[in-house]
C-alpha cells in the first residue's frame, strides 16, 4: 500500500502540518454469508500484558494526548458479500500544526453484527513528522475498579505522557486498603504485582492489574507504592487514591463465587455481647450494694416499733 516501504505489517508515513494522505485497506470475506465490518480509527494503547493494542476509545488529552487518530480520519463500514474483496480508501487530513514523537494510531476491525468486543484485528497507523525517536516517561495516575472474566480487579494506572513508544518496562507495585481491621492485620492483605511490559504505547494507560478472584472489592482508601524501570531509567510512585461503595458494588454484582468476609460484623457482635455483659455486671453489683442498706433502714424501723409498743400499754 505504500510505495518504496519495506514495511509489510502497518502504515508507516511521514507526514507534514496540514497534509492529507490516503490509504488503502483491502479486505475480503471469506465466509459463505454477507458481511458488515466496521473500521473504527483509534489510537494505540497498553494492555495489562504489555501488547500494544487498539481496542480502546482514546480521546485527545488523555495522558497528555495532543491528537486523536478519529479526529484524522473516519469511521467506515464496509459490507461484503460471500467471497467478495473490496479495497477501501481513508483520507488521513493531518492536523495543522506541527506535533512532535509518533502519532500511534491504527485501524480497529469488527464484525457490526458481533459488536465492538468480538473485534480482533486492527490495522496500525504510524505518523511521524521528524522520524525521531522520542523517550517515555511514567506517572502514577490513579486507581479503578472492573470485573475481567467475572472476577474483581483492582488497576493501579501508569501513564506513558510522551510521544514515544516505551520497552521491556518492569513494574513492581504495591497497594493496601487502609483501615480499622487492615490495622488490625484481620482486613485484606496487602497485594503485589512484579510485571514486565514488553511494549507500552505513546501516550497510553499502562494499568497494573490485580486479581482478587474470590475477594469482593471494599470501598475505602488504598495506599499505592512501587517502581518502574526501563534500561537505567527509573521511576517511584506513591499515593492514596479513593474506591466509592458505588464502584466497588458495581463490580462486585458483575462477579461470580465471591467469598465475604464478615470479621467486621463478628467484631460488631462480639464487642455488643461485652457491653451487654459489662451493663449486666454493674446492674447486678449496683443491687448488691443497695440491698442490704435498703434491708437495714427496715430492720432499724421494726425495732424501733417494738420498743415503742410496750411503753405504749404502760401508759394506758
Amino acid at each position: 500500500m505504500i510505495e518504496g516501504s519495506d514495511v509489510t505489517d502497518r502504515f508507516q508515513l511521514i507526514v507534514k502540518p496540514g497534509q492529507t494522505r490516503k490509504i488503502t485497506v483491502s479486505f475480503t470475506n471469506f465466509g459463505s454469508s454477507p458481511i458488515t465490518l466496521a473500521v473504527v480509527p483509534r489510537n494505540a494503547a497498553t494492555s495489562g500484558e504489555g501488547k500494544i493494542v487498539y481496542s480502546r476509545d482514546v480521546s485527545a488529552g488523555d495522558s497528555k494526548l495532543r491528537y486523536a487518530f478519529k479526529d484524522i480520519t473516519k469511521r467506515k463500514y464496509v459490507k461484503m458479500d460471500p467471497q467478495q474483496t473490496k479495497d477501501v480508501t481513508f483520507t488521513l487530513k493531518i492536523p495543522q500544526e506541527k506535533f512532535i514523537g509518533l502519532l500511534m494510531g491504527g485501524l480497529y476491525i469488527y464484525d457490526q453484527q458481533q459488536g465492538e468486543a468480538a473485534g480482533t484485528v486492527a490495522v496500525p497507523v504510524w505518523l511521524t513528522e521528524t522520524n525521531r525517536a522520542v523517550g517515555g516517561s511514567l506517572v502514577l495516575t490513579g486507581i479503578e475498579t472492573d470485573a475481567i472474566n467475572q472476577q474483581p480487579y483492582v488497576f493501579v494506572n501508569l501513564a506513558n505522557t510522551q510521544p514515544g513508544i516505551m520497552k521491556n518496562v518492569v513494574v513492581y507495585m504495591k497497594i493496601q486498603r487502609k483501615g480499622i481491621l487492615e490495622w488490625m492485620n484481620l482486613g485484606l492483605k496487602p497485594m503485589t504485582a512484579d510485571l514486565n511490559y514488553d511494549n507500552v504505547a505513546p501516550n497510553s494507560i499502562m494499568p497494573v492489574g490485580f486479581n482478587q478472584k474470590q475477594t469482593p472489592i471494599k470501598a475505602g482508601k488504598y495506599v499505592v507504592d512501587g517502581t518502574a524501570k526501563t534500561g537505567k531509567t527509573k521511576w517511584k510512585f506513591g499515593g492514596t487514591f479513593n474506591i466509592s461503595k458505588a464502584q466497588a458494588d458495581k463490580v462486585n454484582k458483575a462477579s461470580k463465587n465471591l467469598i465475604y468476609d464478615y470479621t467486621w460484623a463478628y467484631l460488631l457482635g462480639i464487642l455488643a455481647l461485652f457491653i451487654l455483659i459489662i451493663i449486666v455486671v454493674l446492674f447486678i453489683h449496683r443491687s448488691l450494694r443497695y440491698k442490704p442498706r435498703h434491708l437495714a433502714t427496715r430492720t432499724a424501723t421494726r425495732q424501733r416499733r417494738q420498743k415503742q409498743a410496750p411503753n405504749r400499754k404502760k401508759g394506758r
